[in-house]
């Protein structure tokens, strides 16, 4: 289980004017997350959603409050330990591509988590990355080849390969599907619903999509300026959601939303 007690991030900035002003990017946001079950958040661009997952996945230092996996609070470990118990927490990017370390062939990056954190000999570990290629539809035959030479679909599998490789008890997705094709991005949200049925993590997708929220997930949160303002259980439509920011989303979808099938 996931809890976030209080969870604070400011950010110093300038204004128009050169001044430097304080920004809060998340704003005392609580929150308790299930083992084994996904949740989609979803907010506008700037609504603090990004920020949020680089705190829970350990890129970025909260201002104050707490992030607790299980019983331990992370901000209470240091060094070795730290580190380990952040490899539980797994970030999949917007921009697959930039992910990807240009220089190392698809197999390499996959194997990194791997070497660092459980490893294994050149044979077994062989046998895990073809295990993990195959689990996300990733033909065997690419592995050998560098990020550019992927379509942007199949960058996106080697990050979730990625990600799922240590078996982490927490995965996080961060507008993973934007810039995909309709159809592609079809395939990536069933590959992302098949995992969550497979892999023993609890999953948290981050996305402006209220469409595709409500197909990944039943367990939806809303964000607005830093803040958690809409929590739903068992989302089914777009009925189902009440807070005044929320049906604002709904009415700025398009009058032909794609309704994913």
């Amino acid at each position: 289980m996931i809890t976030i007690r209080n969870l604070h991030k400011q950010y110093t900035v300038k204004d128009k004017s050169r001044k430097r002003i304080v920004v809060d990017a998340v704003n005392h946001i609580s929150l308790t997350l299930q083992d084994d079950t996904g949740y989609a958040l979803i907010g506008e661009s700037g609504s603090g959603k990004s920020t949020l997952a680089k705190m829970l996945a350990g890129i970025e230092t909260a201002t104050s409050g707490e992030i607790w996996l299980d019983e331990i609070n992370l901000a209470t470990l240091k060094g070795e330990a730290l580190r380990r118990k952040r490899s539980e927490f797994q970030l999949v990017l917007q921009n697959s591509q930039s992910a990807l370390d240009p220089r190392r062939t698809i197999y390499h990056s996959i194997a990194e988590p791997l070497r660092c954190l459980s490893p294994q000999d050149t044979p077994r570990e062989l046998e895990r990355i073809q295990e993990l290629a195959y689990k996300v539809g990733l033909p065997e035959a690419l592995l050998t080849r560098l990020p550019h030479e992927l379509s942007g679909g199949q960058q996106k599998r080697a990050c979730i390969a990625r990600a799922i490789s240590i078996s982490p008890k927490f995965i996080i997705f961060d507008e993973s599907v934007s810039g995909l094709d309709v159809t592609v991005r079809k395939q990536i949200l069933d590959l992302i619903v098949r995992l969550k049925e497979e892999e023993k993590s609890t999953f948290l997708f981050i996305t402006h999509d209220i469409d595709v929220a409500l197909y990944l997930s039943s367990n939806i949160l809303v964000m607005k300026e830093g803040s958690i303002v809409e929590q739903l259980n068992n989302a089914a439509s777009y009925d189902d959601f009440q807070h005044e920011y929320s049906k604002m989303l709904i009415a700025a979808l398009p009058l032909q939303s794609h309704h994913i099938q």
